[in-house]
């Protein structure tokens, strides 16, 4: 077991609980990592919970070290981009996790930093942009996502466009060879016809641009 990689979590609320089990998952298939616990700027973050790792620190005092590996479980995209470029400036090396119930198919490519949380989908030549958490969806045939983005629980995503920070919610659906421009957001359950531009938000069936 001395040989196992330490493994810090950044980020203690549901995300990072939900990474902390990813890990679990991929040990009992290969022992790799050794959790440390999780790293928040909140005390209470855990009160309530069980839970098998504690907080060992908080996210802006932290420095890392050489022997540690990072995951970066902030939910929030341009929040998740800002920690990200701040830790890696302190030579923090961040991994690239996939769970084993995940189904990965040829021909893709998940980037640096990614997450890919059990019963996702991801199918052949799609592209996966760095730091993207991808939670139990479906990303379909030839699909492309920028850096920083989410896709949330049964979300089917094909053969589409996604820029940077793109949050899609659960049970969305995006329709063929779509584009969505960078910090755009998919609010849950919307069916998207239509390309979407950047900075907007949008909701229902037919998914509408809104404003709160």
């Amino acid at each position: 077991m001395s040989n196992l990689e330490n493994l810090v979590i950044i980020g203690a609320g549901g995300r990072g609980r939900e990474f902390l089990e990813c890990v679990k998952e991929v040990n009992k298939v290969n022992p790799t990592y050794k959790v440390m616990g999780f790293l928040s700027d909140y005390d209470d973050v855990l009160d309530g919970f069980e839970c098998d790792a504690t907080i060992i620190g908080t996210i802006k005092n932290w420095q890392p070290t050489k022997n540690e590996k990072y995951l970066l479980a902030i939910d929030n995209p341009s929040a998740r981009e800002k920690l990200a470029k701040e830790f890696m400036d302190k030579g923090a090396d961040f991994i690239t996790l996939i769970s084993p119930r995940a189904t990965i198919q040829s021909h893709t490519t998940i980037g640096y930093g990614s997450v890919v949380l059990g019963n996702s989908v991801i199918l052949n030549n799609t592209k996966i942009g760095k730091f993207c958490i991808i939670a139990g969806s479906t990303i379909g045939d030839s699909a492309t996502l920028g850096d920083y983005c989410n896709t949330s629980g049964f979300t089917n995503v094909t053969n589409v466009t996604l820029g940077d920070r793109v949050y899609v919610g659960s049970h969305a659906v995006i329709l063929n060879k779509r584009k969505i421009g960078n910090d755009a957001l998919i609010y849950a359950g919307s069916i998207v016809f239509t390309n979407v531009k950047a900075n907007t938000k949008v909701m229902g069936n037919p998914a509408v641009k809104v404003d709160f």
